[in-house]
């Protein structure tokens, strides 16, 4: 499992969490996606094997509904949740939506890693 899709409207957050993947685990393949449009475009032609969802993007769609709609269309294919938002509503409204993960920014190796782990990729003897 090294082939990610992270789906960010802004671009520097977007960049951390991939130099913060790279630096965690081999990365083959990532990419990068600013607006549900787009995301779901890069789903239809590229086989991707996690998915790292901002839960704020700008609208028409936020987090949520993108969510929703993986899984419906892919529902083994894990996706974690990163937000600044750690208010306890939002968190219940997306757990209920059953991510396989929810980081809260601001972003560190540790979290990132600690996330890898819970997904099966990532080893804490790897580093």
């Amino acid at each position: 499992m090294n082939k990610f899709l992270i789906i960010e409207d802004n671009k520097m957050m977007a960049k951390i969490l991939a130099e913060l993947l790279r630096k965690s685990i081999p990365v083959q393949k990532l990419l990068y996606a600013p607006t549900a449009q787009q995301a779901y475009n890069t789903l239809l032609k590229s086989k991707v094997d996690c998915i790292f969802l901002d839960l704020n993007l700008c609208k028409p769609l936020d987090g949520i509904e993108v969510l929703q709609y993986i899984r419906t269309q892919y529902p083994s294919l894990p996706v974690v949740i990163v937000t600044g938002d750690s208010e306890m509503e939002t968190v219940k409204r997306v757990i209920s939506h059953n991510p396989n993960d929810y980081l809260v920014k601001p972003l560190s190796m540790h979290k990132v890693q600690r996330c890898l782990e819970k997904l099966g990729i990532f080893q804490p003897s790897d580093t």
